[in-house]
Parts: C-alpha cells; sequence; structure tokens
C-alpha cells in the first residue's frame, strides 16, 4: 500500500512550529513539554542552550524525573524493555513489510523512477 502525503500539508506544518503540533493522547503532558522544548525553531530557545548549562538543563527536566544517570552510565541500569529471542535470525521483535515494488510492472510505476538523470552516470 502506498501512502500519499501531501508535500503542501508537511510544508505548511512545519511553518507553524513545534508548538503548533498536536501529540497524541498517549505522549504525557512531560514527554510533550520536552519535545517541545528541545525542537525550537531558534537554537538559543532550545532546552539545554539558553542557560549554559547544556546537557544539565535536559537532564533536570520532569520528564526524567527518577531516572537513574548514574546507572546509565555505569551500565547497571536495568533494561525498561528486554525482548525474547528465539534465535540469531528471529525477527519476531520487528514489524512486517510488503517486499519493495517491482519498478518494472505497469501496477508500480508510480514507484518507479523515470527520470534519466542517471544517463551518463
Amino acid at each position: 500500500m502506498f501512502l500519499y502525503v501531501d508535500p503542501m500539508h508537511t510544508y505548511n506544518v512545519i511553518l507553524r512550529g513545534i508548538e503548533a503540533i498536536e501529540f497524541p493522547r498517549l505522549i504525557s503532558r512531560n514527554a510533550a513539554a520536552l519535545i517541545r522544548r528541545l525542537c525550537r525553531e531558534n537554537p538559543s530557545d532550545r532546552l539545554g542552550y539558553a542557560t549554559g548549562a547544556g546537557i544539565d538543563d535536559v537532564r533536570a527536566h520532569r520528564w526524567f524525573d527518577g531516572f537513574d544517570w548514574t546507572g546509565l552510565a555505569d551500565r547497571t541500569s536495568p533494561a525498561p524493555y528486554v525482548p525474547t529471542i528465539k534465535s540469531h535470525t528471529d525477527t519476531t521483535n520487528f514489524d512486517q513489510y510488503p517486499d519493495e515494488p517491482d519498478a518494472n510492472s505497469a501496477s508500480d510505476l508510480a514507484f518507479a523512477d523515470l527520470g534519466a538523470w542517471d544517463e551518463d552516470f
């Protein structure tokens, strides 16, 4: 299945900026606030830049309350999720996607690059 995304819609969303983005309900307010603070258009307005404290400003954000930064650095913190793996070739923890369309097929012509940009390449 081919998903068409209107480039002008994407462009207009970008122009409105991060403050105009509506996050899904599954993203907490603190997570949304962190994302917004990190994605400000002006770099000097971004979290970790303005006060000069750098990464410490990011670490002090409410979303990270209770996070064990020392355990992360020491590699002693337990992983939040450990997948079950049956073998070294087990791919059940990954999403399944259809094979790439065949560019020579008439039904998949929309995926074909018909330009001649590489003619003399």
